[in-house]
């Protein structure tokens, strides 16, 4: 395959693009594929070139971009789809350095073709030809892509403005969830002000926040208002992204055996006056009142702090910590959590502190297995009806 004159390679992404499509790297691995007759396309495509697969042949027209967000591949989209039926028998990409798996998934919801230099493809003419590889990662790629990397609004503080956004879906301003979070900080200051949480984020840390949301179209916005058009899939979202960070967290908690069962409140007050720091309550245990769906095994506790002493805490319940035999009981199991947000919207049921129903949602989902269908059910039966309501 002949070189492309560099002299007519206008940006950094087409040169890589030109580069691997010489090196066959978008179809590297995938047997029989091949690609040829590479060449600069004029206007509105940068690139054209022939995929063999499977005995078939396929052109390819493709549109380069240093990154292509859901957001930007939304608003092409009917442009893409006005091209295709312009020429049925070329198959229309998009190609970049990199491109997100919310980027990709896109692309195959919508039928819009698409290639990176990872490896990912997805080339498609309707009722001919399909060739797709995904969940290819190359980390050299996303070092040198010259695209500042989207904020990860699912981890670390900016995922209290996920939290002001779920707890009650309707239109809101940067400066109302700002405000928002520095209400929350002050009703938690109340509620149990040995916690010592300052939830609140400056109001360029939310609309960072806001605008990479719009990127990956989970928010929408009107002017200067934002609304969140489909809740249910941003919580589902955040809940797959939450479940590695859950896992991670579960390495440093604390177990001990208990004898108490599983009535939060009976436990809460005996845990009182031997476990120094705060607690509120998770998961299944959380969220009995509002969807019993089956006996847990463990009752787990969020803590802003390490829980001291667990061995003689657990002496004094009549529990074992481990020493041999066991209490008669669930175990409890106390979290330090990544950030203090998960404390956001606790819910006081008696005596105890339970976390709000999108955390128990959060870390019911993370357990995976049959926790999935609790998962569900909470959604379906708790969740919903409330955001139906706001």
């Amino acid at each position: 395959m002949a070189p492309l004159p560099e002299s007519q390679l206008g940006t950094q992404a087409e040169r890589s693009i030109a580069e691997a499509l010489r090196r066959q790297a978008p179809v590297r691995g995938l047997p029989g594929a091949a690609i040829e007759n590479v060449r600069l396309e004029q206007a509105p495509f940068d690139f054209a070139f022939e995929i063999l697969s499977g005995g078939q042949r396929v052109s390819v027209l493709a549109e380069v971009k240093a990154d292509f967000s859901p957001r930007r591949l939304a608003e092409i989209a009917p442009w893409i789809r006005r091209l295709q039926s312009l020429q049925p028998d070329a198959a229309i990409a998009v190609a970049a350095p990199s491109l997100s798996p919310q980027a990709q998934a896109y692309c195959v919801e919508n039928g819009i073709g698409f290639f990176d230099l990872a490896g990912n493809i997805f080339i498609s003419v309707p009722g001919r030809f399909t060739l797709q590889r995904l969940g290819m990662r190359d980390k050299t790629v996303e070092r040198e892509s010259r695209a500042a990397p989207p904020m990860n609004v699912f981890s670390g503080r900016t995922s209290r403005v996920l939290r002001a956004l779920l707890e009650a879906p309707r239109e809101w301003t940067i400066k109302a969830i700002a405000d928002e979070l520095s209400r929350e900080s002050q009703r938690l200051a109340g509620e149990a002000p040995e916690w010592k949480l300052d939830l609140r984020l400056s109001m360029g840390t939310v609309s960072k926040a806001a605008a990479s949301l719009e990127d990956q179209l989970l928010i929408r916005r009107k002017g200067g208002r934002i609304a969140v058009p489909e809740p249910s899939r941003l919580l589902r979202q955040w809940a797959e992204k939450y479940r590695e960070r859950y896992r991670w967290r579960l390495r440093d908690a604390v177990q001990i055996e208990s004898p108490l069962g599983v009535d939060v409140g009976g436990i809460t007050a005996a845990l009182r006056p031997s476990v120094s720091v705060p607690f509120a309550a998770t998961g299944a245990a959380a969220v009995a009142d509002v969807a019993p769906w089956v006996e847990a095994d463990v009752i787990d506790f969020f803590t802003p702090r390490p829980v001291p002493d667990a061995g003689v805490i657990s002496l004094r319940l009549g529990g074992s910590a481990g020493y041999g035999g066991r209490a008669a009981g669930p175990r409890l199991r106390f979290i330090v959590p990544y950030d203090p947000g998960v404390f956001m919207y606790c819910r006081r049921n008696g005596q105890a502190l339970e976390v709000s129903l999108v955390q128990a949602y959060l870390d019911i989902y993370a357990r995976g297995g049959r926790d999935l269908k609790q998962a569900d059910y909470l959604l379906e039966r708790a969740i919903e009806p409330r955001w139906r309501a706001a």
